[in-house]
């Protein structure tokens, strides 16, 4: 993560990551319009080049690999919204929020890997049955507001659900800042 994203994330209120990184969070969406893709292909190869040599029609399996296209669209959005940040705001001071921030990842077994004033990223790598391959945590400290974010872990397998771990790493995090707050 470059440190001059950290105004473009401020600014826009989503996580900023690197080109593969991308590709391993969307790979869902281009995983599900491959049989749309080849349909497409084969559509061409049967009405424009008149050599397609398949078993199906291609005009018969357009409506089902329209729907691997619209379901796509789907992930597309949710993929896409799993990136925004969470934003509470708070009247702790830095070293206050540090330190909440640094008891949530004890308590929840995240890694620091970058920790500095203004940016946390920490990583989980969770035993094989919790049904997650790990979880990405960032935190951006804007004082007041505090963004938060937990995604499945881009370094790793692509995934598409954590079992409830990327909401209960935001939660708890918020639950401990406001707790801290009163």
């Amino acid at each position: 993560m470059k440190k001059e994203w950290i105004p473009l994330m401020i600014k826009t209120g989503k996580l900023k990551m690197e080109f593969t990184d991308l590709l391993t969070h969307y790979l869902i969406v281009f995983f599900l319009l491959i049989p749309l893709a080849l349909n497409v292909f084969y559509f061409i190869q049967k009405h424009v080049f008149h050599n397609y040599q398949g078993v199906r029609n291609p005009d018969e399996t357009f409506i089902l690999t329209l729907s691997f296209g619209l379901i796509a669209v789907l992930f597309y959005f949710i993929q896409n919204n799993r990136l925004k940040f969470k934003i509470i705001e708070t009247n702790l001071s830095t070293e206050n929020i540090r330190a909440v921030i640094k008891q949530t990842a004890q308590t929840l077994e995240w890694h620091l890997e970058i920790n500095n004033d203004k940016m946390v990223i920490a990583r989980t790598h969770p035993k094989w049955w919790t049904g997650s391959w790990g979880e990405q945590i960032t935190i951006i400290i804007d004082n007041p507001r505090i963004m938060i974010n937990s995604i499945c872990d881009p370094n790793k397998k692509t995934s598409v659900v954590s079992m409830g771990r990327n909401k209960k790493n935001v939660n708890n995090l918020i639950e401990n800042i406001k707790s801290a707050t009163k």
